[in-house]
Formats: C-alpha cells, sequence, structure tokens
C-alpha cells in the first residue's frame, strides 16, 4: 500500500474524532514518525496521540476505525489529503518529513526497468503496448489521480515521479506491461525480454534491485 493510500486511510479512521486542525496535527505527527511502522504500531500511535490530547479519546473505537479503513475498500476511503497537510505544515512552519525511501528507490529502478523494456521495442509496437497499459489501469491500486498520472506517463511521456507510486503499485503496473507484452509478442518473448531488462538494470547497480519488482 502506498504513502498516499495509507494516509487517506488514517485520515478517514481519524476524521469523525477530531476538528480539522486537530486532525491534521495528528495525522502530521502519523505521517513523521509512524507511517513506515508496521500496522501494529498503530496503539503506539494512539498512546502518543492520548497522551498529548485535552480529552479522553475512545482509543479502542477509534483503533478498530483506523484498522478498518487500512483494510477496506479504497473507495470507502476520503481523497487524499496531502494539500491540507501541506498548508497546515506552511501555516505551523513545519517543514514535510522525508519521502519513504524505499519506494523512492524502487521507483527510480522501475524507470530504468521500462525505459529498457520500451527501448527494446520495434517502432510501431510501442505505442501499442503503452496503449493497452493506458486502457488497463482500472485495477491499479491508488487514487484516481495517480491513474490519471499513470496514464500521461503512458500516453504523453509525462514524469512518472509525481504519480507517486508504492513498490506495489509498481509492481501491478510492471505486471500490466508485462501482459501487453504477452499479448503482442507471445510469452516466450515477452520472458525473454523482460529477464533481458532485468539484466541490464541489475548492471547498474541501483539501491533497490529490479528483481524485487517481479
Amino acid at each position: 500500500m502506498s504513502l498516499a493510500t495509507r494516509r487517506r486511510a488514517i485520515y478517514t479512521g481519524l476524521a469523525g474524532h477530531f476538528a480539522e486542525d486537530e486532525l491534521l496535527a495528528v495525522l502530521a505527527l502519523w505521517e513523521s514518525k509512524y507511517a513506515d511502522k508496521p500496522p501494529f504500531a498503530l496503539n503506539e500511535f494512539l498512546g502518543e496521540v492520548a497522551a498529548t490530547c485535552e480529552r479522553k479519546l475512545e482509543r479502542a473505537k477509534l483503533y478498530r476505525e483506523l484498522v478498518g479503513a487500512l483494510t477496506g475498500p479504497l473507495s470507502a476511503l476520503l481523497p487524499d489529503p496531502e494539500p491540507q497537510l501541506l498548508s497546515w505544515r506552511q501555516r505551523m512552519g513545519l517543514s514535510a518529513p522525508p519521502s519513504n525511501t524505499a519506494d523512492v528507490h524502487a521507483r527510480h529502478t522501475f524507470e530504468a526497468l521500462s525505459r529498457v523494456l520500451f527501448n527494446g521495442l520495434d517502432a510501431g509496437l510501442l505505442p501499442r503496448l503503452q496503449h493497452f497499459a493506458a486502457g488497463n489501469l482500472s485495477n491499479l491500486r491508488g487514487s484516481n489521480e495517480q491513474r490519471l498520472r499513470v496514464r500521461a506517463w503512458l500516453e504523453h511521456g509525462a514524469e512518472l515521479e509525481v504519480a507517486n507510486l508504492g513498490l506495489e503499485q509498481l509492481r501491478q503496473l510492471l505486471n500490466l506491461l508485462y501482459i501487453g507484452l504477452c499479448e503482442y509478442l507471445g510469452p516466450v518473448v515477452a520472458d525473454q525480454r523482460l529477464s533481458m531488462a532485468v539484466q541490464q538494470v541489475d548492471a547498474l547497480h541501483l539501491a533497490f534491485a529490479p528483481r524485487k519488482l517481479l
């Protein structure tokens, strides 16, 4: 699950318990200290929130709602509050937390891998593959905005980094490209092309190994 989706889930779970500025302050705490921790750290997070909150929290209910938001359907989540959070941080004079390093490295490796794959295709086949992938993004996890940014990358060569995809989303997207290769080249040639691309990117010794995207 990407950072944006986790943030939406935490925001959704918290929204019924805090007024807007207090909600954004609690969300900022989660993003700065707990976003990269496993789900069981939610109790630690709520403990810190309860210790600084001026009123008594229904911790058990809040915990259940957070878990429900994290495990439930994406369609039930509120929109990503990143713009409001950025505005709140600016008003408070706070800086944004650093990006999830693993996701950043994974994105760099994915871009290198997709570039090698695309460069190895005939000029007539590449747009067909990109059109195929762009037309099958409905199952890509994440927000509509992320899917639109991926579509722009596929169809117009826009920057993929701004889509802020997480590792699982990148795996999904690579699998979609692989399905397209199988469709147009057959599974044997598709396997060969992907294997050769992985070997070429392996040789670059990037921080995130391309095989982890498979």
